[in-house]
């Protein structure tokens, strides 16, 4: 069974390269680790979940270590609270897709900028570019799905969705700093329940950090009911064996 080892976006200067097991064996690994040493890196950064915790034990007897941990929820379109985001925004903020406001990108990639080095176990994390980060950070995402806060003309922060039928996925995000605490993740969070109920969604998933305390509270209050942790592990790639 092929494996797909890929670079991870921002995080290419680490020795790691990233690899999904929801099963694993030692040939498996042996194949993850020659690809890893394919893409120029001797580690893997390994992503599994609660539900295969015979992946964790594999890799923690092999010198592998959590370094981060994302608790997965989900929220049932049929029994989430009606919202209308416009109604509890403060004066001054509008909500607005970019598909609706494409000149935006370049105050976006500023608020990533500072956005994603922040999270959690990720202070590594280095955006070379506009260029580079607009391939992976808002080209490949639905521009009507990418709901951002405006203040003034002023982008406070962004979050998209990302579309699976009728399943949208929570992918990144993010508030500028000078902005945080002020309740902008709360009308993103609103606006994008209130999107999926517009656009005919029956559920939204989200994978937020244990450390996030105050993300997942508001998951909790929105309805948001956990299913199951993802972990991250790191360590070294397998030692490549002499041919006999």
């Amino acid at each position: 069974m092929t494996v797909d080892v890929k670079l991870m976006p921002g995080l290419e200067h680490l020795p790691f390269a990233e690899v999904w097991f929801s099963s694993i064996d030692e040939q498996r690994w042996r194949q993850a680790s020659s690809a890893a040493r394919a893409l120029g890196k001797n580690g893997l950064e390994v992503w599994t979940t609660t539900e295969t915790p015979d992946v964790v034990a594999f890799f923690a007897r092999r010198g592998y270590d959590e370094v981060r941990r994302y608790v997965v929820s989900a929220l049932d379109m049929a029994v989430a609270p009606e919202l209308s985001p416009a109604e509890v925004l403060p004066q001054g903020w509008e909500i607005a897709t970019f598909a609706e406001r494409p000149d935006l990108a370049r105050a976006l990639f500023e608020v990533a900028l500072e956005s994603y080095p922040d999270q959690p176990g990720r202070s590594e994390q280095v955006i070379e570019s506009f260029e580079s980060w607009r391939h992976w950070g808002l080209d490949g995402h639905p521009p009507d799905a990418f709901l951002i806060v405006l203040e003034g003309g002023h982008v406070l922060g962004y979050g998209l969705l990302e579309i699976d039928g009728d399943t949208g996925r929570h992918g990144f995000t993010a508030v500028a700093r000078a902005e945080r605490g002020r309740g902008v993740a709360r009308a993103l969070k609103r606006a994008q329940v209130a999107w999926a109920a517009e656009n005919g969604l029956r559920r939204l998933q989200t994978a937020n950090e244990t450390r996030l305390a105050g993300m997942r509270a508001l998951n909790t209050r929105h309805g948001y009911v956990p299913l199951y942790d993802e972990i991250v592990l790191r360590g070294p790639a397998a030692t490549v064996e002499s041919p006999s």
